[in-house]
């Protein structure tokens, strides 16, 4: 099954879908530094495809993408274009009230706020949302929602890895090498990534971009969406016990 896109629904056609799984999934990127073997929009293109991805699995609808992600706390990104330094806390707050108002005039009772992208201010922001949402229950959820299970926090790195995720290293890149690969330039990659970020976890801050593969990059794509379409599903259910 194909996607459903949102912008791409006729009316009818929506209120159908709406009336037997009234969930809707909002892609939330940013357009930020990821090196220099790698597109500035890798959290917003990942995002999407995971929806996507859940979306052709349990046929829900998502929504069209936001690229307006909040982006402050890596230095290499000073000088970059996007929604580095342009965008407030409390805008993408106000977008995401507005949207989700909007998307329960249509009769979705649940939206899933996926983020590729995170970062304490943006966290923050779409916190704030969910509080001021009445009208429909928002949830933040990430591919770490999906694979937490899988995530081992161990003092080796080559241990580690294969479970964690990352900055623009070996998860990023081989999920953009799955997803995207004409989009990855492997020989501009660096040996290493170097995150300087307070309150990261230690296994995060030096990543190893070079590790990435294609076959890893699948591998995880069917971990995330196996784990998205499995709490997907729950919160479907949860609104038919409550119905």
């Amino acid at each position: 099954m194909e996607p459903l896109h949102l912008a791409e629904l006729k009316p009818l056609d929506l209120k159908k879908i709406v009336s037997e799984k009234p969930l809707i999934l909002i892609p939330i990127g940013t357009t930020e530094w990821h090196s220099n073997h790698l597109p500035l929009g890798v959290d917003s293109l990942l995002s999407q495809a995971t929806c996507d991805d859940i979306s052709a699995r349990i046929g829900c609808v998502v929504a069209p993408l936001l690229s307006c992600g909040i982006s402050k706390n890596l230095d290499p990104e000073k000088g970059y274009f996007g929604t580095v330094d342009t965008i407030h806390i409390e805008t993408l707050t106000a977008l995401l009230v507005d949207l989700g108002q909007g998307y329960a005039k249509m009769g979705f009772k649940k939206a899933v706020l996926f983020t590729g992208h995170g970062e304490v201010e943006h966290f923050k922001a779409i916190r704030s949302a969910i509080s001021r949402l009445k009208t429909i229950e928002m949830i933040m959820l990430s591919a770490y929602s999906f694979t937490k299970d899988k995530i081992q926090e161990l003092d080796t790195v080559e241990k580690t890895w294969p479970y964690a995720l990352d900055h623009a290293a070996e998860w990023e890149t081989s999920m953009m090498l799955h997803y995207y690969p004409e989009l990855v330039n492997m020989s501009s990659a660096p040996e290493a990534i170097e995150l300087n970020m307070s309150g990261i976890p230690e296994y995060i801050r030096r990543r190893y971009p070079r590790r990435a593969s294609q076959s890893y990059g699948q591998k995880l794509a069917e971990a995330v969406t196996s784990g998205g379409v499995r709490m997907i599903n729950q919160l479907l259910n949860s609104i038919n016990d409550t119905s």
